[in-house]
């Protein structure tokens, strides 16, 4: 038994009593030394996120002193020193004050204004970080209680990531954004209160005295507050693990119902989105029939998660180039909203826009016919067209209404196509335009520009 108890024994090598309180008051100081470094830190770990540089953001955590103040706190907790407890706080108080303040100016005069993927990661805190800030809350508490400091509390700062929400926070105070402010805010709060405490259980395992007489009642009444605290702190971060796992399962399953069910030969994922229950996916190539569409609403229902999500299909909508593939997807990431702007050309015919956007919505249909016809027809060189306006005779005046009912279309191509071809052809493009197409295909040689049957020559 002896032997299980050496090998997790933490008095062993420990500092002594004097040594360990005389490294927590020179920690916890924040005059000095201690000051620079924390406004240097802080101004690092601004510049790191704002530039989403990993490198720099380890950098400040490194020299950041944030850890001394909380580690003084645990202490002052273990050993019942009430003042002691506050001038810790009011010490960490001001740092984390001074540290927001910093970061809200650096980012009110920076010209770089859109949140990284740095600041996005320190918004919404889970159990995970309860639990990496009481692991590393307990190492650094055992590192910084020995005869001679090891490499441990390099390696607690950058697990817990003090000073990066507080850069965060400053930021979503700049910007406005109090879902970011509120969100890093509490990610601190989860670092500093977890690190304490665990530092106020290793000071209470190796029986650092306390300073003058406590009665019982105090003892029970301090482990009450620290479990009442500890729940209502760690309730919210189990919720938001929640959401965290909810959405990777969904995640696998929105992959697998894609790998699955949208393998088609002439028509490509282009991204997808879910978001509000609603995942949409874009599309490029052939379009999709009626039928294809209302056969993949029914097959997400086989997916458990999926079963109270709804698919919308973008199709036809984008010209096929590296650029504007990547727009694309950005736009669907960030503005989901904003699929009416993104309409095809099908969706813009149904509702009748004046002349102007008409000519505007056939330049678009135009585009995505040589971008995309090409790719399912080889043969095809170039296509030209637009939408014939008719005009409609009322049986009870001698006036009439104008109105689209036609899309002329002439595809010119290197070598002929085959009559299945060409039908195949004049089906896709009115499924483009929604409505009748007369198709003219004519090779690039031609003789002539006058073509059909009504000339004689």
């Amino acid at each position: 038994m002896n032997r299980w108890n050496n090998l997790i024994d933490l008095k062993g090598d420990s500092a002594s009593i004097e040594i360990i309180n005389q490294r927590i008051l020179a920690d916890a100081t924040i005059e000095g030394t201690n000051l620079v470094v924390l406004v240097m830190a802080i101004m690092i770990a601004c510049i790191g996120l704002n530039m989403n540089s990993v490198a720099v953001i380890i950098g400040a955590m490194l020299i950041s002193p944030l850890m001394g103040g909380i580690v003084a706190t645990g202490y002052g907790m273990a050993t019942y020193d009430v003042p002691f407890i506050r001038n810790s706080l009011i010490k960490l108080s001001f740092q984390v004050g001074l540290a927001v303040l910093t970061a809200s100016i650096y980012f009110l005069i920076s010209p770089l204004t859109t949140p990284t993927d740095e600041m996005l990661a320190r918004t919404t805190p889970t159990i995970w970080d309860v639990l990496v800030a009481l692991c590393g809350g307990i190492a650094g508490a055992v590192g910084n209680t020995r005869k001679e400091k090891s490499n441990v509390i390099p390696g607690v700062a950058i697990a817990t990531a003090l000073m990066p929400p507080l850069c965060t926070a400053g930021y979503g105070f700049a910007s406005g954004n109090y879902t970011f402010f509120l969100g890093a805010l509490y990610l601190f709060f989860i670092n500093a209160f977890f690190i304490a405490l665990s530092s106020f259980l290793v000071f209470k395992i190796l029986k650092v005295p306390p300073h003058g007489n406590v009665a019982e009642a105090h003892f029970r009444k301090q482990r009450l507050i620290l479990v009442i605290l500890g729940l209502l702190i760690t309730i919210p971060s189990i919720y938001m693990a929640h959401l965290t796992v909810k959405d990777a399962l969904q995640e696998v399953q929105v992959k697998s119902f894609i790998e699955t069910n949208m393998n088609f030969e002439k028509t490509s994922v282009v991204s997808y989105t879910l978001k509000d229950k609603t995942l949409t996916i874009d599309l490029v190539g052939a379009v999709l029939t009626e039928e294809q569409i209302d056969q993949l609403k029914s097959n997400i229902n086989n997916y458990p998660r999926l079963q109270d999500i709804s698919l919308s299909i973008i199709q036809g909508n984008r010209n096929l180039n590296a650029e504007e593939v990547q727009r694309l997807i950005n736009s669907r990431i960030e503005k989901q909203g904003k699929a009416e702007k993104e309409a095809s050309y099908k969706m813009l015919t149904s509702k009748y826009y004046p002349a102007y956007e008409r000519a505007a919505a056939d330049q678009q249909v135009i585009q995505i016919l040589n971008s995309q016809a090409p790719l399912l027809f080889p043969e095809i060189q170039s296509v030209r067209g637009g939408t014939l306006t008719a005009l409609h005779r009322d049986n009870d005046t001698k006036d009439g209404t104008f109105g689209y009912d036609r899309f002329m279309a002439e595809v010119t191509v290197r070598t002929p196509l085959s009559a299945d071809d060409a039908l195949r052809l004049h089906d896709w493009i009115k499924g483009q335009v929604n409505m009748p197409v007369i198709l003219n295909v004519q090779t690039s040689n031609a003789p002539s520009e006058y073509y059909g049957n009504g000339i004689q020559w």
